[in-house]
């Protein structure tokens, strides 16, 4: 029977999180508005990293069933098949791999299982105007916003820019940054606006000017 979450519920959990990036006063007048409808947004599936611990499990095959750390260049070696990138693809693509590869020249109809049994990458960065700057852990099976990480660091500063927050995703020439405005996305509800972060990214909270 399907459930559903009534309004006092929605109004109180925005309110926590209000306090934890406002504080007590702006918590206080948004509980007096309507309630924010959480995004519906799918979470970002994750992706291998260098360094990742892989669990790769072959069905009645215990030979090949083993742990694999991928390397710093982003491969595994798995026995028979050798050297294998598997860095930027997700779990079920390596999954998929594997599974074709053993099947080409080796196993007939293999059932392979692939999990990421830990991960070294799975950080964000916060820097600037918020109370505890500094490095913050994605679980692999959660996602976490732009907001949601400036609660985690303790909210803002007195002095923060809230209106100009910078997500700097990837390096060099593929590097991107996306500004988001949370004071908007908190006075005028809109969740779908906030920013799901990416392992890697780092969050910029810059001083306000006036």
């Amino acid at each position: 029977m399907r459930e559903y979450i009534s309004k006092p519920v929605f109004q109180w959990g925005r309110t926590l999180l209000l306090f934890a990036i406002f504080g007590l006063p702006v918590a206080l007048a948004a509980n007096e508005r309507h309630a924010v409808t959480p995004t519906n947004a799918p979470p970002i599936e994750y992706r291998i990293q260098p360094l990742d611990m892989l669990d790769i499990n072959v069905y009645r095959e215990t030979d090949l069933s083993l742990k694999v750390r991928v390397s710093q260049t982003g491969n595994i070696n798995y026995p028979l098949l050798g050297t294998i990138p598997v860095a930027g693809l997700t779990v079920p693509e390596v999954q998929e791999k594997l599974t074709k590869l053993l099947a080409k020249d080796y196993l007939v109809d293999p059932r392979v299982t692939v999990s990421v049994e830990s991960s070294s990458t799975q950080k964000v960065v916060i820097i600037g105007q918020v109370k505890n700057p500094g490095t913050y852990e994605i679980p692999i099976t959660e996602t976490l916003t732009v907001l949601q990480l400036i609660a985690r660091a303790g909210g803002f500063t007195d002095v923060a820019a809230t209106d100009r927050v910078t997500v700097i995703r990837g390096e060099g020439a593929k590097q991107k940054k996306f500004t988001v405005n949370v004071a908007a996305i908190i006075k005028g509800g809109d969740k779908n606006k906030d920013v799901t972060l990416e392992p890697g990214d780092i969050v910029s909270v810059p001083e306000t000017l006036f």
